[in-house]
C-alpha cells in the first residue's frame, strides 16, 4: 500500500493538484544527465537515485532545478546492472521537489523543497523490463505513466497538505484525507471502496461526475455522534464519507455527480 503525501511548500494555501502537477512535470521535466546514485553520486549503486531537470554532471550543479529522489527503502539497494544494462534492485518511494544536495554522513539526498512524497511502493526486480527498471526509466524520461499504473495496482493512502488540494482515487480501496484548505476529492470512474476521513461539507467537494447517477445514504455513528455517508453508483465503487452531519452532502454544491 502506497502512501502519498502532498506539501504546500510555499505555504500560500494553494496546495497541490496531484494529476495536474504530474502533467506539468511531464511537459517540462527533461534531465540532461543520467542521474546520481547515493553512496557515491558518480557510482552505479546506492540506496537512492536522483534525477534533475538539469544537464549538470554534479549534484552541486543542479541548483534549484526540479528533481526527483527515488528511494529503495528497507528492501535493498538500487543498482545499474552492467551486464544486462538495466536498473534493478528495489524501489519503495519517490519524492518530487526542487534542488539537490548529498549528505555523505547519512548517505542520503535532500531537496530544498518537496511537493509530493510517495512511499510504500514495494517494487523489486532484476532483468529486462523489470518493475524497478520501468519505474525509474519512466521518471528519468519525465513520464509519470508507470507511476500511475503502479498506484492503480494497489490500495493507497492519500494525505493532502495544509492548502487547497485535489486528491484522486485510484483503482484500489483508497483512504483520502484532505487536511487543511478547501479540498477536492476526484473519483475517476473505476474506483474501489474508498474512504474520505475528514470531509468538511462547508469547504470541500466530492467530484463523481465520471460515475453518473449516484445514491447517497447515511448511517449514524454512535462513537463520533455524527453520520457516515455512503456514495455509490452501484457500478464503479463506493465512497464512505466519515463523520459528517446528516444529509450534509448536497448535489451541485459539495457533491458533483
Amino acid at each position: 500500500m502506497a502512501t502519498i503525501d502532498l506539501n504546500d511548500a510555499n505555504n500560500d494555501g494553494v496546495g497541490v493538484d496531484f494529476l495536474d502537477y504530474l502533467t506539468a512535470w511531464d511537459a517540462s521535466f527533461a534531465p540532461g544527465y543520467y542521474g546520481f546514485f547515493s553512496n557515491n553520486p558518480a557510482d552505479f549503486v546506492g540506496n537512492q537515485f536522483a534525477v534533475a531537470d538539469s544537464s549538470s554532471a554534479t549534484v552541486g550543479g543542479v541548483g534549484s532545478a526540479d528533481t526527483v529522489v527515488i528511494d529503495s527503502g528497507a528492501a535493498g539497494d538500487l543498482y545499474y546492472d552492467m551486464t544486462s544494462h538495466v536498473l534493478a534492485g528495489a524501489v519503495d518511494g519517490a519524492t518530487f521537489g526542487q534542488g539537490l544536495a548529498y549528505n555523505a554522513g547519512t548517505d542520503t539526498f535532500s531537496q530544498s523543497a518537496w511537493d509530493i512524497d510517495i512511499n510504500g511502493l514495494g517494487l523489486t526486480g532484476t532483468g529486462a523490463a523489470n518493475p524497478v527498471h520501468n519505474f525509474v526509466y519512466g521518471i528519468m524520461q519525465g513520464n509519470p505513466a508507470n507511476l500511475l499504473s503502479v498506484l492503480n495496482s494497489q490500495n493507497n493512502t492519500f494525505n493532502g497538505s495544509s492548502g487547497a488540494d485535489t486528491l484522486y482515487s485510484f483503482n484500489g480501496n483508497d483512504i483520502l484525507t484532505g487536511n487543511g484548505g478547501s479540498d477536492v476529492f476526484v473519483f475517476q470512474g473505476t474506483d474501489g471502496n474508498d474512504v474520505i476521513t475528514d470531509f468538511d461539507a462547508a469547504l470541500d467537494l466530492i467530484d463523481v461526475t465520471a460515475w453518473g447517477t449516484v445514491s447517497v445514504s447515511y448511517a449514524y455513528d454512535a462513537v463520533s455522534g455524527l453520520y457516515d455517508a455512503t456514495v455509490t453508483d452501484g457500478v464503479n465503487g463506493s465512497i464512505s464519507v466519515q463523520d459528517i452531519a446528516n444529509n450534509s452532502l448536497v448535489s451541485g454544491v459539495n457533491l458533483l455527480a
